[in-house]
């Protein structure tokens, strides 16, 4: 007989996967979620929920096979609203733009294969510009600490459906921070692999700068779901051949290592002294368990990141929403309208030398962090009320993408987790960013760190699992 609680129970991979085991089942666990997501009242989170019938229908089916060997098997996922699925509507927090999906996008595909419950679709900002989660028609998801405050974005409402413990796992999609700003700001955890690892084939309308991603509660539980998704796609111009091979896995940490950390001198913490005080905190227990920072000169890092929405690549979203954009540009959302639009300004040269100053950021960036294992950054250098963030929509989410928006231009890869609270409650994170194809690295340190943290999943009462397991192998 399982012990898991149906309104507390936390919906974690490894709680789950032994309640099933004591004989909890799928279909308990989704009448639960719905009487969680009742009891939460109205909720902007989502921009959908899959009918109940259907969703149930999906349990039992995943009953009567009767296999628990899928690596997903009855865990339920939400959806970002810019992935396709098939028989419901596509709009990407756009009314205008909504459409009905014919097909299901292959990630959401191979999740669901791997034994997903899809829930719902979430909330998110207009067409991915954005990553504060205000930029939407369907209502602005809150902060599962302070309604007062953003919930981060651009995927908001599945960062807001998984801290709450509605869902094990939130699929989103990473460009600037999509999918790590939200996990930081809910106390969860965001993996954004390597850019080219997941085939993107939909659900992105950021052009190459952009990443599939998941939310979980542990890095472990990350690693398990972002397996599911890696692979090769000979159709996908931005697929890479190595993903074909690709093992994500957690490793124990070497017993010394050091780790690049923005120095004092060009640190960014937007007057925040409790996100400083949380990093340096960070920084010494990581100092504690074998590291060494090693300070660096973060302004290539910041001219690098600024050049994903103030240089010509912004042109990749306009390209992208050519049509619709000039057809319905009155009703795209303000904030994202004029960013979209700035992509009109810029000509074919001005692409080519935006091309060659980003190489040479990275040229400069790889000479500068050799022999480093790691860098460490805080995910964003404050949060701010939802008040704070309508009064001056642009300039602050730019300020929240400070140490996110340099990671896929510069072919990196990164992961969140919660860094601790400030002082009114806030959670706050901290990111580990490797190099291409140094997903591992970065999940293993990450996954460390989070253990040493101790605390809280989410939102929610559940402790962290101690110890942490699921994904060595």
């Amino acid at each position: 007989m399982s012990l898991w609680d149906k309104k507390t129970g936390s919906l974690d991979f490894a709680t789950l996967r032994q309640a099933y085991t004591q004989g909890l089942t799928p279909t308990e666990v989704v009448q639960a979620i719905f009487a969680r997501i009742d009891a939460r009242g109205e909720d902007p989170a989502w921009i959908l929920q899959l009918p109940r019938a259907a969703v149930l229908a999906r349990a039992a089916e995943l009953e009567q096979a009767g296999s628990q060997d899928l690596p997903l098997w009855g865990l339920p996922l939400s959806v970002k609203d810019n992935f396709d699925i098939a028989g419901y509507p596509t709009a990407e927090a756009c009314r205008a733009f909504s459409r009905m999906a014919t097909k299901t996008d292959p990630v959401v595909q191979h999740l669901v294969d791997a034994g997903a419950i899809i829930i719902g679709k979430t909330n998110m900002d207009q067409f991915g510009v954005g990553i504060n989660g205000t930029r939407t028609d369907y209502g602005i998801p809150r902060n599962t600490f302070d309604p007062a405050f953003i919930s981060g974005g651009s995927t908001s409402g599945g960062g807001a459906t998984l801290a709450a413990g509605l869902v094990s796992m939130a699929l989103g999609g990473d460009a600037a921070g999509s999918g790590r700003v939200p996990a930081a700001l809910n106390n969860t955890v965001g993996i954004k692999p390597t850019p080219g690892l997941i085939p993107l084939g939909g659900g992105s309308r950021a052009g190459m700068s952009a990443s599939h991603n998941v939310m979980t509660m542990t890095v472990a539980d990350g690693v398990i779901a972002t397996r599911v998704m890696i692979g090769y796609d000979a159709e996908d111009p931005l697929s890479r051949p190595e993903a074909e091979d690709f093992h994500l896995k957690l490793s124990a940490l070497p017993r010394a290592f050091r780790f690049g950390v923005p120095s004092k001198a060009t640190r960014i913490f937007a007057g925040d002294a409790e996100a400083e005080r949380l990093f340096d905190e960070s920084i010494a227990r990581l100092e504690r368990m074998g590291g060494k920072a090693v300070e660096l000169d973060f302004a290539p890092f910041y001219a690098a990141a600024k050049m994903l929405y103030e240089d010509a690549f912004i042109a990749r979203r306009y390209a992208n929403l050519q049509s619709f954009f000039d057809a319905h540009e009155d009703q795209i959302y303000p904030a994202t309208r004029e960013i979209i639009g700035w992509g009109r300004s810029y000509s074919g040269a001005d692409v080519f030398v935006a091309q060659q100053t980003l190489a040479r950021h990275r040229q400069v960036i790889r000479h500068m962090t050799k022999g480093l294992d790691i860098i460490v950054t805080p995910t964003t250098p404050t949060t701010f009320t939802v008040e704070e963030m309508l009064a001056d929509n642009i300039r602050r989410n730019a300020m929240l993408g400070t140490y996110t928006n340099f990671v896929n231009l510069l072919d990196m890869c990164a992961v969140t987790v919660p860094m601790g609270f400030r002082a009114d409650g806030q959670p706050l994170g901290i990111s580990f960013v490797g190099r291409a194809l140094e997903d591992s690295l970065a999940s293993s340190f990450a996954h460390a760190f989070h253990a040493a943290l101790g605390g809280k999943l989410g939102a929610t009462e559940t402790p962290i699992p101690s110890p942490l397991e699921g994904a060595f192998a």
